[in-house]
């Protein structure tokens, strides 16, 4: 999930960058809230996904969810999600390769053009927007200027892993923030000038919007930050022994399907490596990686210097259709081997 460091973007939110090309208006001849949907490519996330969907679905207009050969589960509650009446669409895909840009941005136009949304967000199904309000992150994306995209801070949290909580609304809820990112990303939030630029793709990463495939952030034209009190995006990236070892083990197998492998210094290739070293992920690893995720391998930090910081992120619902915890991780990567051949 690395990349090169993000160049300085105006910020949004401000009075002076405020645009009037999105003021539709209701009924009542109030502005109309601008449309926001999220485009999402996941893999065996039955633990999550559910939860996932729940909290987002508070913020967002729809969910496009596109799943990459999940064979824990995962399809089944995207399923029953959207007959309950959750704004969510499943598209499915045979594609071996983790090719996220891609696909992501492939979707998001699918997205643009099918629902009329003003902006796509990528979302990972370990990724949960945190917002003040809906009015507050309507009245941030409409100070967004026409023809920019947007960039939303990418937050950190922990969980309590020596606590062994049990349920995934357990560990989210004690899931604590990291205090000071030492990553430069964002995560990019797309505006309908995406459809202007058939060359346009999303970074590796989904952390902003190149202006040619697979372009560095240096040639990218501007996004407009985001201010963390209107919105910013809240990351577990890790959250049980199970799933930490198929997460890193099952998105090595696509990268390398892909020809795109990790380099030796990204935190993921750290993380691979700690695994094939043998031995299950005891609380101590886990924290070690969790606090330095998306971190090159030489700025790591100890956990114990951290001081994590309460900062709840989750909205308030219920699960009907979750397991108790993650799959086993072993059928779960034998199967994105067999995937491969």
């Amino acid at each position: 999930d690395e990349q090169a460091g993000q160049q300085e973007m105006p910020v949004a939110g401000r009075p002076r960058d405020r645009a009037d090309h999105r003021r539709t208006m209701t009924a009542d001849g109030r502005a109309a809230p601008p449309r926001v949907w999220s485009v999402s490519m996941v893999r065996n996330e039955v633990d999550i996904v559910e939860a996932f969907v729940r909290h987002n679905a508070t913020v967002l207009d729809g969910m496009a969810i596109l799943d990459h050969g999940s064979v824990d589960g995962t399809v089944e509650i995207v399923t029953a999600l959207a007959r309950e009446g959750l704004p969510v669409r499943l598209v499915q895909s045979a594609v071996p390769g983790y090719l996220q840009e891609e696909i992501t941005t492939s979707l998001a136009r699918e997205v643009f053009l099918g629902t009329g949304a003003d902006f796509v967000l990528p979302l990972d199904a370990d990724e949960f927007l945190k917002v003040a309000s809906r009015t507050e992150f309507g009245r941030a994306l409409r100070s967004i200027p026409e023809g920019m995209h947007g960039l939303l801070r990418w937050l950190t949290y922990v969980p309590a892993f020596r606590e062994s909580p049990r349920g995934i609304l357990a560990i989210l809820k004690g899931a604590r923030r990291v205090p000071e990112e030492r990553h430069v990303f964002h995560k990019a939030l797309m505006s309908r000038a995406l459809l202007d630029n058939p060359d346009a793709m999303l970074s590796n990463g989904n952390h902003y919007v190149a202006s040619t495939p697979h372009g560095a952030s240096e040639d990218a034209k501007p996004h407009a930050r985001i201010r963390d009190r209107f919105a910013a995006v809240a990351h577990v990236p890790i959250r049980s022994p199970a799933q930490f070892v198929s997460k890193v083990a099952i998105k090595k197998l696509g990268r390398i399907a892909a020809n795109n492998d990790w380099r030796p210094e990204a935190a993921s290739q750290a993380a691979y490596e700690a695994i094939v070293a043998g031995g299950s992920p005891d609380p101590a690893l886990l924290l070690e990686h969790a606090v330095n995720w998306s971190v090159q391998r030489e700025r790591w930090i100890p956990a114990s210097s951290v001081e994590l910081v309460d900062d709840p992120f989750l909205a308030t619902f219920e699960l009907r259709h979750t397991p108790p915890e993650a799959a086993d991780p072993v059928p779960l990567v034998l199967a994105a081997a067999e995937r491969m051949t």
